[in-house]
């Protein structure tokens, strides 16, 4: 059971790199709570691309309902600006029937645009910035930071004098729109104001989270990958979707560019460092409880349980 309290209802979030097991834990505590879950996955909000974004069989389970996954054609751009206000409706429904969000998903990004909010900053004017970064190596990197501190203190308190790149995109946005990156920030509120959210990271040891990267590459060759690739570039691929891990290795390997192993090992080794990017952007936040993922579905459940109700 889950503690719940009227005035602050709770969101679980099950983060971690791919490979790591999120939605099966994602797929046992839903079944545990009475839940419902949220896919937070760039590439797995598409259709047509179950095989390359390898969208788990478990969200497809008949009995556990869930959203944004296999959602948005592959032609069509897709956002965290989207993904949050669609997933911020997904979870007033699922609590509006008494029932629990899971949010399961590796994009970093989503999860902080729907936690934390995300602001439009202006687009970037090149000639303000090669300006400032003229003044900055005239004047000195302390000059540009202490014109921050004069325009916008709160976040000049938050950059070191020598992050003149931040620097310059803070004096950037006030001096295009007048407002402060600060200010900005305080006018799009995420979910983590009003709800509880509760951040739980899959944590494997590197050789044991490889291999199973590796694994699921083959099984993903096995299932029909290049086919499905084949088919996907007959479309027109929005430059979204085209991102997606393996397009790219499986298109060199359709134009006789490299052999097929060639472009089975190179998607293994370009997902083994997609991996090493999500755990570094998830350990950056204080917010994420890691658990030992290296186990039972089962006892990962408990563990998440007994955190959740402490």
């Amino acid at each position: 059971m889950l503690k719940r309290t009227m005035n602050n209802p709770t969101v679980i979030f099950i983060v971690g790199p791919t490979s790591s097991g999120k939605t099966e834990v994602a797929l046992g505590l839903a079944r545990r709570l009475d839940g419902e879950i949220i896919s937070c996955d760039s590439m797995q909000v598409y259709k047509d691309m179950d095989i390359i974004t390898r969208a788990p069989a478990a969200e497809r389970a008949e009995d556990v309902p869930a959203y944004l996954a296999r959602c948005v054609s592959p032609e069509e751009e897709y956002n965290a600006a989207r993904f949050a206000e669609e997933a911020e409706e997904a979870i007033e429904d699922i609590l509006s029937r008494g029932r629990i969000p899971v949010v399961a998903g590796g994009t970093g990004l989503y999860v902080k645009a729907l936690v934390d909010g995300i602001f439009f900053s202006p687009p970037k004017d090149e000639g303000l910035r090669e300006a400032l970064k003229k003044e900055a190596e005239e004047k000195g990197e302390v000059y540009l930071h202490k014109r921050l501190e004069e325009v916008d203190p709160e976040t000049a308190a938050d950059l070191h004098p020598n992050d003149v790149k931040r620097i310059i995109r803070a004096l950037e946005v006030y001096e295009l729109t007048g407002e402060t990156i600060h200010d900005k920030k305080k006018e799009t509120a995420g979910i983590g104001d009003k709800y509880d959210c509760r951040i739980f990271g899959m944590e494997l040891e590197r050789v044991s989270l490889y291999g199973r990267i590796n694994g699921t590459v083959d099984r993903m060759f096995d299932e029909g990958l290049v086919e499905e690739v084949r088919e996907l570039r007959k479309k027109g691929l929005s430059r979204t979707a085209g991102k997606a891990l393996g397009i790219k290795e499986v298109g060199s390997y359709l134009e006789g560019d490299v052999g097929l192993d060639e472009a089975r090992e190179e998607l293994k080794k370009k997902t083994r460092r997609y991996a090493k990017r999500q755990l570094t952007w998830f350990r950056s936040d204080k917010r994420v409880k890691w658990i030992n993922a290296g186990r039972d579905v089962t006892e990962i459940v408990e563990d998440i349980l007994r955190y959740v109700n402490e």
